[in-house]
């Protein structure tokens, strides 16, 4: 697994596996669904890729904000192994 996720890691797994093109580079400060316009397909996807393929699983209450997370804010969590 790998201990963090960068923005660069992230935007290629974005663009890749979810077939979004970022037309800008990240600030961290984008929300997953309105900044990104990650609907809740996309998000359950992002979520088994992070799960299947970097071991990631995020907790219940995690999970629950994960539509009114931030880029960081996902990142963080997943940095700070709030992850089952």
């Amino acid at each position: 697994m790998n201990p963090l996720l960068d923005y660069k890691s992230f935007c290629q797994i974005v663009e890749e596996q979810l077939d979004v093109n970022l037309r800008q580079e990240l600030t961290g400060q984008e929300f997953l669904r309105d900044g990104l316009q990650l609907d809740s397909i996309r998000l359950l996807q992002l979520l088994v890729h992070l799960e299947l393929e970097h071991g990631y699983v995020l907790a219940d209450e995690q999970l629950a904000q994960l539509p009114q997370m931030t880029v960081d804010q996902l990142l963080q969590s997943l940095a700070r192994k709030e992850v089952v």
